[in-house]
Order: structure tokens, then sequence, then C-alpha cells
């Protein structure tokens, strides 16, 4: 296939789809069917239209890839490489490579559970932030009070949040005393302002007075009766009493005292990171369960018990090598908690759920080390293509999956085969853990590539070129009875000529060509003075080698050069000629390459030739010519076959889509009718047929809905419609 125009780059925002036009001609001589193989992106996201290619020889046809994006498919640049394959035999693989930009849509959502909450003074809202769009993001929460009533403390303020993942964060609110009244309503805002990721929500504190309204019209009523009860005590003091009895009290009774509200110099906040001087710190590491090696990218929570619940202070992500420190925390006891998108939970030190963890305690300035976790990931996946070159047959490759980290169980290994188009998949690979890939196949040097994968992870790998070992080709030179030395064979390897002679003592008439590379076609000339020389063509397959070419030489020195062309002027490669007269009898087939249809016959003997031309497909054609003249004329050679054309009409329109088939009883060929076309819709070509008479039959399925008896002449082209029953 041959593509025009190939595309370059498309940019697809993410929930959009967007459309690559490839214009593909079919630069062969038979009809072939399209297939197209696009790797890079998940199948899902990309359609090819239509479905189904068959192109006749020269034809052309449009295709159209839609990649439909969903809505957090990652930004960047994507490197997509379109396979473009025929189903004839020995069709060469056209790569394509789009860059699809994806450009960047960062979103955000923050949450609160609870929204509102009743209480006198304090109160605790989880707030939650997740990755609406598709790009990790760095958000930084602040509170907006618009009373500034309120005193709140974020922890942690700062959260990384991956796609489609989310990150929490606890919002501590305090509000001032309120001694009498009802329910009053606090609003506070916890936002981000990320750019293009800019999100809020809303935190309701309803606060209960100390004292409620009932209290207080009892309050007042107790007042009042006390009020009475003084009055009453007052005037029967003055009417009865004598002096009254003096009472003091110690002056230090009525010392003053901190204010409403009032925080004494150095106290600690109970919530929220405390000063670096003060807290504890918490370090270790997160490590695979399977080799060792440190896992990066996780969150490590730490969680304290507090009277609503267990709640998550501080949290951490781990490095590249796995380690990771918790910082500022509040003196105590606290349970660590790795949890992450492709991991099972794991609590320190061991256990998968809250019943079986442990307690670490942080004494205050003081460091926590060796807090160590390790976790086993969901099994994971590698994919890839293997490419070994331009073969001249199927190459079977195995690829080998072993487990690279120290002490690893000999069973973890796994075998596939590669398909025909060179694309592996392993499955189930225990993760996190390293994998040596090895990639063998007959004829090739052994190739071995390193790959780590993550818990749950599906890695595409670049793709492997495995490099073809070297090849030989060596046989014996003989003058048809016994071996020749001094004979000379010549070829050529990577552009420059190659030669070697047959020795005359020892092993007499035996060539060696070593070191060639492979997989390759070679053409050893084959020559010796008096005698005449002899064209070998060898096809060596990657690492082949060839011991068994077998050249004999003919005596004499008689030449006959010449080309065969086709009707149209056109080099006509392939052709068997055939010398025979004068006691000579030479074979020999002309050029596909280079020079098309040009031959040479050599080694003949003096006199009267006749030259015999042979083709499949072609009337055969006889020259008389002399030895050691080229032939007078370029031979022509016209086609013995013919086509049948025409179109499928049902009402008198044209009907597309519909299989034609021609069969003489010995073999049958098909086509489908056309939409669009010079002849119209509902046109069809029937190519390669031999003279004679064709039964050329529409078929629904497989059911014949149409049918008629067609003459067809070599070389020419017969015209018969085909009308089908019903209407348009």
């Amino acid at each position: 296939m041959r593509v025009v125009s190939p595309p370059a780059a498309l940019e697809v925002a993410p929930g959009a789809a967007g459309t690559v036009a490839l214009e593909v001609v079919n630069p062969g001589t038979v009809i072939d069917e399209l297939t197209v193989q696009v790797l890079g992106v998940p199948p899902e996201v990309v359609d090819v239209s239509p479905a189904r290619v068959v192109l006749f020889p020269d034809a052309g046809a449009r295709l159209e890839l839609t990649f439909t994006l969903p809505e957090r498919f990652p930004a960047g640049t994507h490197a997509v490489t379109v396979h473009l394959t025929g189903r004839v035999p020995g069709a060469d693989v056209v790569p394509l490579l789009v860059e699809l930009a994806v450009p960047a849509r960062p979103a955000a959502r923050l949450s609160a559970a609870p929204g509102v909450v009743r209480t006198r003074r304090r109160a605790t809202f989880t707030v939650q932030a997740a990755n609406a769009g598709n790009v990790p993001l760095d958000l930084a929460l602040r509170t907006l009070d618009a009373d500034r009533a309120l005193v709140a403390t974020l922890t942690p303020s700062t959260v990384a949040v991956p796609v489609g993942g989310t990150a929490t964060s606890t919002v501590t609110v305090q509000a001032p005393r309120m001694l009498l009244g009802g329910d009053r309503d606090r609003t506070l805002r916890v936002v981000t302002d990320a750019e293009g990721a800019e999100a809020d929500v809303t935190l309701t504190l309803r606060q209960r007075p100390l004292v409620g309204r009932g209290a207080v019209t009892a309050l007042v009523l107790l007042a009042i009766v006390a009020g009475w009860a003084g009055a009453m005590w007052f005037g029967m003091r003055h009417a009865l009493g004598g002096e009254p009895v003096p009472k003091v009290a110690d002056a230090s009774f009525f010392a003053a005292t901190v204010g409403a509200g009032g925080v004494p110099d150095g106290a600690l906040p109970k919530d929220g990171p405390v000063p670096a001087a003060v807290g504890a710190t918490v370090t270790g590491a997160v490590t695979s369960a399977l080799d060792g090696d440190g896992v990066g990218r996780l969150t490590v929570d730490a969680l304290r018990t507090t009277r609503d619940g267990l709640v998550v202070v501080s949290s951490a992500a781990t490095q590249a090598d796995g380690t990771y420190t918790l910082a500022g925390l509040f003196p105590g006891p606290y349970l660590l908690r790795v949890e992450t998108d492709g991991y099972p939970p794991v609590w320190y030190p061991a256990s998968a759920g809250q019943a079986g963890a442990r307690t670490v305690t942080a004494p205050a300035q003081q460091h926590t080390d060796g807090v160590d976790l390790r976790v086993t990931g969901e099994p994971a996946s590698l994919s890839g293509v293997v490419d070994v070159g331009e073969a001249t047959r199927p190459v079977p490759v195995t690829v080998t999956a072993t487990a690279a980290w120290a002490d690893a169980d000999p069973a973890l290994t796994w075998a596939v085969q590669a398909d025909d188009a060179g694309a592996y998949r392993f499955d189930g690979l225990p993760a996190p853990g390293s994998y040596a890939l090895t990639f063998t196949a007959d004829g090739y040097a052994p190739t071995t590539a390193t790959e780590r994968v993550l818990g749950g992870q599906q890695r595409i790998l670049p793709q492997v070129r495995l490099g073809a070992g070297t090849g030989v080709v060596s046989g014996t030179v003989t003058d048809g009875v016994r071996p020749l030395g001094g004979v000379t064979v010549t070829t050529t390897v990577d552009g420059e000529e190659v030669q070697v002679g047959t020795p005359t003592v020892g092993d007499v008439g035996r060539f060696v060509l070593p070191a060639l590379p492979t997989p390759a076609t070679y053409v050893l000339t084959v020559a010796r003075e008096g005698y005449g020389p002899q064209t070998v063509v060898v096809d060596l397959a990657a690492g082949e080698q060839r011991t068994d070419v077998l050249v004999a030489l003919a005596g004499g020195v008689g030449t006959v050069t010449g080309r065969v062309v086709d009707a149209s002027g056109a080099g006509l490669g392939g052709v068997r000629v055939t010398a025979g007269g004068s006691g000579t009898a030479a074979t020999t087939t002309t050029l596909t390459a280079g020079d098309v249809g040009a031959y040479t016959l050599a080694g003949l003997a003096p006199g009267e030739l006749t030259l015999t031309f042979a083709k499949d497909g072609y009337e055969p054609a006889t020259v008389a010519v002399a030895a050691g003249q080229a032939a007078a004329d370029t031979t022509t050679l016209h086609t013995a076959v013919g086509a049948v054309a025409g179109r499928v009409l049902r009402g008198g329109a044209g009907v597309a889509g519909m299989t034609v088939q021609a069969t003489d009883g010995l073999e049958v060929r098909s086509s489908t009718t056309v939409q669009t076309g010079g002849a119209g819709p509902g046109a069809y070509r029937v190519d390669g047929l031999r003279a004679g008479r064709w039964t050329v039959s529409v078929l629904d399925g497989t059911t014949v809905v149409a049918t008629a008896l067609v003459t067809v002449g070599a070389g020419g082209t017969a015209t018969q419609d085909l009308v089908l029953p019903g209407t348009g």
C-alpha cells in the first residue's frame, strides 16, 4: 500500500473527537484488502472508517481515523503509530506516525462531609478535593470567613491529586463564645485558586448558645422571685432588725482573672501541625514485597483516634526510592496506612485492615525512623511490538518474561508467541517488580531488555528491532561433469561488489561467500574464460547457511541479449526465455528490477537459435536470432486474459456493496460494486479471466439473485449489466 500526503499531527481536546484522513493507493497488480492497526492509544478511543477497504490495482480510497477522547484522557503529546497492511502474501507494513496532541484541561471539585455541624464552639469538617481534569493537580486550600469571626485550620493545606483521584483535608473551625440567644449559622468557604481549576465549598457551623432561651426565662423568673424576697427581707430588717452583722472576705478572692477567650503564652494547638521545634517526625520507606525495591508516588497517611473517630491528620507522598517523611505531628500515638490506586491498603506494620494495625508513638521534638511498610500491587501487564525487518518469509518470535529480582522464584517465567504483526502481551504479572524480556527467533541475535511495572499498571513498551545473524552461500561449480577451478563468483553486498574464486587444487570448484547480511536475496554471477557465464539467484532467510548451490557452466561464448515488454511498452519481468537450436538449450528469466524486462543468454554455441518467451497470463512468442548478436527487435507479449465489467441495477438504479462472482468451472473470481466512480453507482469489474465463457452472478449473502453468461476474449473487456428483481 502507498499513502498519499500522510498526516503529521492532530490536536483533540478531552471529551471531543478529531479525525485524520488518509488517502491510500494500491500500487500492486492484484486486488488487495487493506488492514489498519492503530498502536499507542487504547482501541476503544479510535474508530477506523470504513472498516473494510478493498482496492483494485492503482485504485485509491479515503480512510478516516476518528479519535474520541474521554474527559480525563491524559494531556500531552502521544505518539500514535498506524500500520497499514495488505492481505496479499508478502505485503509490506506501511507505518505512519501521528502525533496526537491533547491539551491540558485542569478541573477540580470540592465537597464536604458533613456540610453542617451543630455545636457550641468547635466543629470538624472533612473536605474532599477531586481531580475532574486530565492533568495532575497540586491544590493549595485556604478558608474565607466573611464575618472574620471564626478561627479555621486546614490539615493538610496543600494536596496533590492525580488524574481521576481524590485527596482529603480536615478543617477544624472554632467560633467565639455565645452565652445567650438562639442557634446561629456561621458560614466558612474553603477555596482553591489553582489556575484553571478554581473550586469552592461552603461549610456551616450552627452554633448553640451556652444558655438557651428556656434557661433565660427560668433565670428571669428566679430573679423576680429573688427581688420580691429581697424587698421583703429588707423591709423586715428595717422594721424588726437591729444593726447588721458585718462580713469581710480576703482581697485575693477578688483577684483579676484572664479575660474571656484569652490564651496563655506558649500554649500548643490541639489540631493541625505544630511548630517544627515542638512537633514530632516519622520517617520510613515503602518497598515492594516482591523485589524489595522502593515504590514511589504512593500516599502514606497518619491517622489519630479522636472523639469523632479515626481521622487523617497528615499525609505524605513517597519519593522515587520509596522514602517518606511525616513532619509537624502533635506528639502521641498514630496509625500509618498506605492506600493508592493499584495497591490494596496496608496498615503498619503489615495488616490488610485496621484491626491488625500497630500504633507508632511520635515523641515531641524527635524523629521516629525505620517505620517501613511493604506493599503488593494488583497484577500488571506488559505489551509491545517486535520488528524483524524485511524478512522473505514469516519469522516466529518468542518473547519470554522472567522475574529479574534477587531470589525470584524460577517459576515466575512467562513465554508468548508474537503474532504476525509482531505484537505480544503479558497479563497478570505480579507487581511492583522488574522483568527481563528476552526476544528470540531462529537466525536472529537474542535481545534482552529489563522493564519495571507498578501495581495495576498497563504498560506499552517501545518497539524492539531484532538484529539478524549473518548467512553463508557456498557450493560447487562444474562443467556439467567435473568440478571447475579458476571460476570467479561475484555478488553485491550493501552496494559493494564481493568476489571469490574456486580452487584448482584440493577442494576443486568449491566456493564460499561468508558473513552475508540476512535476510536478503543475492544474485551470483559465475564466470570463467571459455565458458558461458551463469546467473544464480539465492534467497537467504535470517542467519541461513546455503551450502548446496550447484552451478554448471556450458562451453561456448555465444551470447544473446534483448528485452521483453507488454502491449503498453513497459518492461515485463519474470518472463521465461528459452533458447533452442544448433545443439544449444539454455533458459533464463527477464529482470524484475532495474532494467525490467531485460535478459541475457550466455554460453551459446554458434548458429541459428530460436528464442521462446512464456509467462502466465500472456500469449507465448517465438523469435529466431543468431548467437553472438542481440535480438534485432524488442519482443512484445500480449495478455492472454481479459475482464468483464458492468453495473448491478435494481429498478434502473445502481446498487452498491453487492458481491459479483465470475466462474468458468475451474476458478472463481470476485469483486464488489462501488458507490462512486466513473461508471456510476453499482459498477463492478472482474479482472484476470482466461479467454472463454464465464458465468457472472450477483450474490446476496450466499444466495444468487442474478446471473448471466459472458464470453471473454484474450486481452479484452466484456460488458455485462446485471438486473436485480424488485424496484429501488
